[in-house]
């Protein structure tokens, strides 16, 4: 075997390691939570919007004036809109979700700037901090 067969074969390797940790991993580059940009907006400079986030239930975020506005990501205290396809898909997972409150997801895509661009949307597992958070909250306070 010649020099360049060998350093072909070991990025060969390393590529495809990265990528079955991508496909293990469901392709997922983003998590946080999923709220429509009409709610996101009126709670954006909040200092602790994550006991909203968590109540926040899906009959609002399918009510036509927030579909409109359509979608964002809620991340380790940043937002983030998404594109067309991003928003698409944050309709479907909403409608077939059997949760009724606080959408945790796992996003596949690319940023530009503070714009996801969607490929992929899946509904992930909520941090157990979050969830004990929502359990010992008790009432449905953003239920609007």
């Amino acid at each position: 075997m010649n020099k360049f067969q060998v350093v072909l074969g070991i990025a060969v390797v390393i590529l495809a390691t990265g990528f079955i940790d991508v496909v293990a991993a469901g392709g997922c580059q983003w998590q946080g939570y999923l709220l429509d940009r009409q709610c996101a907006d009126s709670i954006r400079e909040d200092s602790d919007p994550k006991t909203f986030i968590l109540h926040h239930t899906k009959n609002c975020a399918l009510m036509p004036n927030c579909r409109a506005k359509g979608y964002a990501l809620f991340v380790d205290g940043k937002w983030y809109e998404f594109d067309k396809r991003g928003n698409e898909l944050a309709v479907k997972l909403l409608k077939a979700s059997k949760k009724e409150r606080g959408f945790y997801v796992c996003v596949a895509g690319t940023a530009q700037g503070k714009v996801l661009k969607v490929q992929s949307m899946k509904e992930g597992v909520e941090p157990k901090s979050n969830e004990t958070e929502r359990e010992k909250d008790g009432n449905d306070r953003a239920s609007h």
